[in-house]
């Protein structure tokens, strides 16, 4: 019996380590997220700012996610800009904030950097 629950207490040990494992991987953009839930991510001095991704990689071989909608209660626009190695992390940060938002207005990854305006970040 003794070995039985012990079988049970390791099994149960290694599906919680297994499925936290999968969460991060699934969700690797939930640490960004504000304590109100109400607001945009917080890509500033992140991994995801465009600042420090197109110094390490380069303009040209970033991916830039551009992404905006509002919540409603209270009324509150948002818009988030971020950037990333991969097109695949790029469209993955989109579908994390198309279910963050309560309506997404516009999302789209565009290849390279886009400094805007002003030719500044």
């Amino acid at each position: 019996m003794r070995r039985f629950a012990f079988c049970i207490v390791i099994a149960v040990f290694l599906a919680t380590t297994a499925s936290a494992q999968v969460n991060n991987k699934l969700y690797p953009f939930n640490y960004l997220l504000p304590n109100d839930l109400r607001s945009a991510p917080r890509i500033y001095g992140s991994q995801y700012d465009c600042r420090i991704r197109v110094k390490e990689d380069g303009a040209e071989n970033v991916y830039q996610a551009f992404v905006s909608g509002y919540f409603s209660d209270p009324s509150r626009n948002i818009s988030s800009v971020a950037c990333f190695k991969t097109l695949k992390m790029c469209e993955a940060y989109l579908n994390f904030m198309r279910g963050y938002l309560q309506l997404t207005r516009s999302a789209s990854c565009q290849h390279g950097y886009y400094k805007g305006l002003f030719g500044s970040f």
